[in-house]
């Protein structure tokens, strides 16, 4: 009996099988491109499937499987590249958008400065320092707002540069609340830290942790009345880690929670109005938890107070494998 010798061109490559009868004696894939290696062992296992069941039929399906799941593969593998690009495009289209806006603003906040402290001498009538006064807010409050529609923007676009790593989350909230403390104090507002005295490792990005630390903070300051407290507390919970803020501030109505969160989406009621706001905060703040794998949990009472928590993962694991590697190297 002659060996018979079988050949399919697919990916890229030869498919080559050899039979005697019905027995498979050898396959073997030919290609320049490595990548396609992989795809070459499915196209060897189809020919040999297909020479030996002796059915050309068999051979056709099999292939025609492989090449739709190549289609499939390249159309998943265009559409993340296309995905990189639009990020690309939109970071950088920020980042441009928030120069041209953040410079003048800075500018004109600058300049009235100037006149409200007075630097080249009496400006006049008292009116003129009312007004720099105005602008000077005005332009604050506006930077602010461009500031978060930034921040909005970009945690969208999904910046490739966002990579999480372990961290300490009792320091990071440290650092948060000693910087808050006189914003906390002009207020006459009580705000504590309660953190075990060991590090507490979470799996996160420290600028986003902080940045989500910073608002839910400053929003507990501003919900919260003269001689009312402040709690931040960081601790374990099983294999996550888990922030808190608690205020004992004006709180929020059940109804309205769960539209807290969604940019522009403001708590519904005269006195949470009264103390602005576009509703913008807990919206960057969920956005980052969620770009950390994380959750953010929202409890209220109205009229009595408000406690946020963020849940993210436990990262105590990974710092002491990378300490290991630290060491041996």
């Amino acid at each position: 009996m002659t060996p018979r010798e079988h050949a399919i061109y697919v990916y890229g490559g030869y498919a080559l099988a050899v039979t005697m009868g019905v027995a498979l004696l050898g396959l073997a894939y030919f290609t320049l491109a490595p990548t396609q290696s992989h795809f070459g062992e499915m196209a060897m296992l189809a020919l040999g499937i297909g020479c030996c069941a002796g059915s050309t039929l068999v051979l056709m399906t099999l292939t025609q499987r492989l090449q739709a799941s190549e289609q499939a593969r390249q159309q998943i593998e265009a559409k993340a590249a296309a995905h990189a690009r639009e990020s690309r495009a939109i970071s950088a289209f920020l980042g441009n958008i928030s120069h041209e806006l953040r410079t003048p603003l800075n500018a004109i906040i600058g300049y009235a400065d100037v006149l409200v402290q007075r630097m080249f001498g009496p400006i006049g009538s008292p009116r003129y320092e009312d007004y720099a006064n105005n602008i000077r807010q005005g332009s604050e409050t506006l930077l602010t707002i461009v500031n978060d529609l930034f921040e909005i923007a970009r945690a969208s676009a999904r910046d490739e540069d966002f990579v999480c790593e372990p961290l300490d989350a009792g320091v990071v909230a440290g650092k948060v609340v000693a910087e808050l403390h006189p914003l906390a104090a002009d207020k006459n507002v009580a705000l504590k830290i309660d953190v075990l005295p060991r590090p507490i490792w979470t799996y996160g990005h420290r600028e986003a942790l902080r940045q989500v630390m910073t608002r839910l903070i400053k929003n507990a300051i501003k919900f919260t009345d003269s001689e009312g407290t402040i709690i931040v507390k960081v601790e374990p919970a099983g294999r996550q880690v888990q922030i808190s803020v608690t205020d004992n501030g004006i709180g929020i109505p059940q109804e309205d929670i769960e539209r807290l969160g969604i940019p522009f989406q403001t708590v519904d009621n005269p006195m949470a109005r009264s103390r602005g706001g576009l509703g913008l905060g807990l919206a960057i703040a969920r956005g980052l938890v969620q770009r950390m794998e994380g959750d953010l949990a929202i409890e209220s009472i109205a009229g009595k107070g408000t406690r946020v928590t963020v849940t993210l993962r436990d990262g105590e694991a990974i710092a002491a494998s990378q300490s290991a590697l630290g060491q041996a190297a």
